[in-house]
């Protein structure tokens, strides 16, 4: 009896890690290059945010591949897989990014995604929350000049100095948590996930805070901060949604339970360039269950041309994406990020590097909100140096937004868009770099980040 026992249990582990759909299976180009047990990257990084300013940081990856002898080498980025990156910028900015993740765990359809994230800084963005904010006409254009002016200190009535830097920024120490578990099925196509979101933040008004800036005739005199925007909101003085909640100067957490049904035919989940991915998932903050987001989200991956070699590859990318978020208390920074079980991330909404990227981060905030993306992206170049291995080329893309204050279908007149071109690098099939460069009706941003928008 006993070894009909075993025998069932040999079979079970032979069907779940033999039996994976070949539309998941990765390309005859990338499964060569993809490298066997260990893979390490460190590496410094430096850039420019317009809002932060210069910054630097420290990123190590670490993955574990496996044998190209493994059931699943042929099918899974990796076999175990760890991302730490923590840096700052000048402009009061700290941040620490942990990733850990984890498919078929011990080739078994099991799935393990952990994620931490902790930032601290007086740059967080506050534009206002609602249709009417799309329509919202800047009176100084570009953003840049917009921004100059409210940099620019003046006396008051008191003769003392005061300014508007900070009138769209806010100060946010915040925590958070995310623990993700999934089963696989359907040979490797489908995916449960289940698991809890965690946040500790505190927000503070930057009211009353010293600036030392230049007066028009070159002088340097200290600034007092007038009420931002965020004080106008917390005070109910702006227009916004009734169920909207925003503390200040409070120390608040929070935990959402929620689950997801994804369908994933991708090729190759870190840079992947045909098949579907289509998510389902709900959310519930617990245990006042007074806010719950539902969101539905379409990846559709195809290639346009692909050389005999492989080393030249043209494919397009569509992004669709509906997300409601509705409940009698919406936490304002929940409303500023949508979640993507399917990769464990929470990318801003509406703007940001994400999303609309011809807009700064949490420009456009809504409640209810619908993204429609395209990149056409390249395969055109590959370069191995000092036993690195990098492959990429140019993109194209465009980014269309649109939000409502309730869940009802987008409307032309509530809509922000752009266009762009960037540049992706495949690094050791386990790392993407990006820059875009997108430009809307605001003018130019720029974006650099370590992961495709999606």
């Amino acid at each position: 009896m006993r070894k009909w026992i075993w025998l069932g249990l040999m079979l079970g582990w032979a069907q779940d890690t033999v039996g994976i759909d070949p539309r998941r299976r990765l390309s005859a180009y990338d499964l060569e290059r993809k490298r066997e047990k260990w893979v390490f990257l460190s590496y410094p990084t430096a850039g420019y945010d317009p809002l932060r300013g210069v910054g630097a940081a420290l990123v190590l990856s670490i993955s574990y591949n496996g044998k190209r002898s493994d059931p699943t080498f042929a099918y899974t980025p990796y076999k175990y897989y760890l991302f730490i990156q923590g840096g700052g910028f000048f402009r009061d900015s700290r941040y620490l990014r942990v990733f850990y993740d984890t498919p078929w765990i011990g080739n078994r359809p099991y799935r393990l995604t952990l994620r931490f994230t902790y930032r601290d800084e007086s740059q967080g963005q506050f534009w206002g929350v609602g249709e009417r904010y799309f329509m919202e006409r800047l009176p100084v254009y570009p953003l840049s000049s917009y921004e100059k002016f409210l940099k620019s200190p003046r006396l008051s009535q008191a003769g003392t100095w005061e300014t508007s830097l900070a009138q769209h920024s806010f100060y946010i120490s915040q925590w958070q948590g995310w623990i993700i578990g999934e089963r696989i099925a359907e040979r490797g196509l489908v995916r449960l996930m289940g698991g809890a979101r965690w946040t500790a933040e505190k927000l503070l008004s930057l009211s009353a805070r010293q600036y030392t800036l230049l007066t028009p005739d070159g002088r340097k005199v200290s600034a007092q901060q007038t009420p931002t925007l965020i004080d106008s909101a917390a005070q109910r003085l702006i227009p916004l949604p009734s169920n909207l909640s925003i503390l200040l100067g409070r120390r608040e957490q929070r935990v959402f339970l929620g689950g997801a049904i994804v369908l994933d035919t991708r090729d190759f989940e870190v840079s992947p360039t045909k098949g579907w991915l289509i998510e389902l998932n709900h959310e519930s903050c617990i245990p006042s269950l007074s806010a719950h987001r539902t969101t539905l989200n379409l990846r559709s991956y195809h290639i346009y041309y692909r050389s005999p070699s492989e080393k030249f590859l043209l494919s397009g990318a569509l992004n669709v994406l509906m997300t409601a978020m509705y409940g009698r208390a919406l936490p304002l920074t929940e409303l500023q990020v949508y979640p993507r079980w399917a990769d464990g991330r929470l990318p801003n909404l509406l703007s940001g590097p994400s999303t609309v990227r011809a807009f700064r981060e949490n420009r456009f905030l809504s409640p209810t909100a619908y993204i429609l993306q395209y990149e056409l992206r390249s395969r055109v170049a590959e370069a191995r140096i000092l036993q690195q291995h990098f492959v990429g080329g140019p993109v194209a893309f465009l980014d269309i937004g649109a939000g409502r204050d309730k869940i009802r279908p987008p409307s032309l007149r509530y809509l922000a868009s752009g266009v762009g071109i960037g540049v992706r690098i495949l690094w050791n099939m386990t790392m993407v770099l990006r820059a875009d460069a997108a430009y809307g009706r605001e003018g130019w941003q720029l974006h650099f980040t370590t992961v495709h928008p999606f």
